[in-house]
């Protein structure tokens, strides 16, 4: 009888005290984690105006060219376990999106423009390094000079 206890209290441990947080953390990696950079507007802009840098970004940034350049900067074939440049442009075409929003500033809520990544949390550093290669082209779309680093 104790030998069956002991038994049992070995598999308690072993599935509560390890296959619970395994799995917990299993669960944690597969969800949902955007990756955005929010680009404060004039608040008075026109929603045309507006609609018109969305739209120029959103065709800049997907350029097959400048998506290819990125995937062999970052080696994300290798890192996705994808055979060619073509399913990772794909597939960064599918995460990638440019659209209107709000950003929260000291003043308040101003409208903004998100350029941002979805992605999973398993790859947030992934999509970290992607959307620092997407910002130089941003910055040329929208003529201004990228922020001074410290």
């Amino acid at each position: 009888m104790q030998r069956w206890l002991l038994i049992g209290g070995v598999v308690f441990l072993l599935l509560f005290g390890i296959g619970l947080p395994t799995a917990y953390h299993l669960y944690k990696q597969g969800r949902p984690h955007p990756v955005w950079l929010p680009i404060p507007v004039k608040p008075e802009a026109p929603y045309a105006e507006t609609q018109r840098i969305v739209h120029s970004l959103d065709a800049k940034l997907s350029d097959r060219k400048n998506l290819i350049r990125i995937t062999r900067e970052l080696d994300l074939k290798s890192k996705w376990d994808m055979s060619d440049d073509e399913q990772v442009v794909d597939e960064i075409l599918a995460r990638l999106y440019v659209k209107q929003g709000d950003m929260d500033t000291p003043m308040g809520k101003v409208p903004a423009i998100h350029v941002g990544l979805r992605g999973t949390n398993r790859d947030r550093e992934v999509s970290y390094a992607m959307l620092n290669a997407l910002l130089p082209d941003v910055w040329k779309v929208l003529g201004i000079d990228p922020p001074k680093k410290p």
